[in-house]
């Protein structure tokens, strides 16, 4: 099978898998927002802004170093196979000895007793990164959407079973352990790949350069996506942190939606073309079209109907979120863009010059957020997508930069999206006007699927797509 092919395959079967990934963990999500309160999505948000950050070291890089390397040998995944496990045991020990601090520095005594739950993902987690790994390396994203679907499915019936019978923030601390536990099970089910028990320091080292420079982007990347919830929940308490992560939340889902299905994909089929910079070049602007004909639409009707969706979705109780939705989404269109910007650093191995951009954007997203935090959350809220909109045009720059795309090139591919969203978000707003009698579900229901139906007749009307052969042919990944 060609690349092309492979490629054309894995994104649709990581599009079914993201498409079902999403909408599962949007009805989930929603339900336990009805059943759970803000301050429950507040602690646990408050445990997971620390156990994420420890996953990092739980992977340590050497996946993404697995698959931009070409010439691995079956000892390179023995060795970085039983080195996770290590790391995994380590790492689970930590969390519980420092739990208690953790649970100090926020002054909420419960968080102890929960952190020591969830980090035995830690340990569960560690068995199967590699298998992870090499079906991403062969494009086998069939296996991965089955895995998915099935553990948040697994998962979320657990979440909402235990909220329903008032368990509380224990509701979604069993659901995170359920869908890592459900997660491993399936991996090694669906993967043929088994350990043996062969280790050598020189595979590691040979792995090791790449993925430290990949650990420490994630780092410094990790710091600089979650400063603000750290700084939230220990100065504003936990349930303006409640407030903060279900509108970055929702911002998330249609970002998610494609970029996790494009990045996915694309990094393994650019890794096969980092020493042709012209067809790399060309396979990025398709891959930005493509995303920004997506993203920027959904995020825009959101933004058009972010009252009536959160209100009709998410219950009253969670009204302080549209306002900081709405802030959020002024960054939507330019985070959707950026999550290729990694892409593009890694499958030409310039993993160093990833971590060096993001200690840059760290330390500008640290000082705006504690000035914002004079304000409130929705201070907070501002500072966050302003000095995102500022610093991800200069990472926009570095990436193209690097495959010699020029940025009135870059900019033209973004005309036809920003007009087609502009024109469904007034055609939008003009319905919202005839129809002010509705109630808000009405305006939800009703307006949704003539904001999809406008989007395609755009998409038409702008030669995005087309009908060729009695069939509608979408340009995409030709250059493969």
């Amino acid at each position: 099978m060609s690349l092309k092919q492979k490629t054309i395959k894995g994104l649709f079967w990581s599009g079914a898998s993201q498409a079902g990934k999403q909408i599962s963990q949007f009805i989930i999500t929603a339900i336990l927002a009805r059943l759970l309160s803000p301050n429950d999505f507040g602690l646990l948000a408050m445990a997971t802004v620390f156990i994420n950050f420890g996953m990092i070291f739980s992977e340590m890089g050497i996946s993404s170093a697995l698959i931009q390397k070409q010439d691995t040998h079956d000892r390179h995944f023995y060795s970085a196979f039983w080195l996770n496990v290590v790391v995994g045991v380590v790492l689970t020990l930590i969390f519980i000895a420092i739990s208690p601090l953790i649970a100090w520095f926020y002054k909420k005594p419960e968080l102890q007793i929960i952190l020591t739950v969830i980090s035995v993902n830690y340990f569960i987690s560690s068995f199967v990164v590699i298998q992870q790994t090499i079906l991403t390396k062969e494009m086998d994203f069939k296996s991965l959407a089955i895995r998915d679907i099935i553990a948040i499915i697994l998962s979320g019936g657990v979440g909402i079973f235990m909220a329903y019978h008032g368990f509380g923030v224990w509701s979604l601390v069993f659901q995170s352990v359920v869908f890592t536990l459900s997660n491993a099970i399936l991996l090694w089910t669906l993967s043929s790949w088994r350990p043996k028990f062969q280790f050598a320091k020189s595979d590691i080292k040979d792995i090791f350069k790449f993925g430290a420079n990949i650990t420490g982007f994630n780092i410094v990347n990790y710091f600089a996506r979650n400063i603000d919830q750290l700084l939230i929940g220990k100065f504003l308490g936990s349930q303006a942190l409640g407030y903060y992560s279900l509108a970055y939340k929702i911002l998330l889902y249609p970002l998610q939606f494609m970029s996790g299905v494009i990045v996915r994909v694309v990094f393994p089929a650019f890794s096969k073309l980092q020493n042709n910079i012209d067809k790399l070049r060309i396979s990025y602007m398709k891959m930005i079209k493509f995303l920004s004909l997506i993203t920027f639409p959904m995020i825009f009707v959101l933004y058009g109907i972010s009252t009536e969706f959160i209100l009709t979705i998410f219950g009253s109780k969670w009204a302080p979120v549209i306002t900081l939705f709405k802030i959020f989404a002024f960054c939507g269109p330019f985070q959707s863009l950026i999550t290729v910007n990694g892409t593009i650093y890694l499958s030409i191995g310039r993993s160093d010059v990833q971590f060096r951009m993001q200690l840059i954007g760290t330390l500008v997203t640290t000082i705006c957020v504690i000035f914002g935090l004079q304000y409130g959350v929705v201070g907070v809220a501002f500072a966050y997508t302003i000095q995102s909109i500022l610093y991800l045009q200069y990472a926009l720059f570095v990436s193209r930069s690097m495959i010699c795309l020029k940025s009135k090139d870059f900019y033209s591919l973004l005309k036809a999206p920003l007009l087609i969203s502009s024109i469904i978000i007034i055609l939008l707003y003009i319905y919202k006007i005839i129809f002010s009698h509705f109630s808000y579900p009405q305006i939800v229901y009703t307006s949704l699927p003539l904001c999809l139906i406008a989007y395609i007749v755009l998409l038409f009307v702008f030669k995005e797509i087309g009908v060729k052969n009695n069939r509608i042919k979408i340009q995409l990944i030709e250059s493969y």
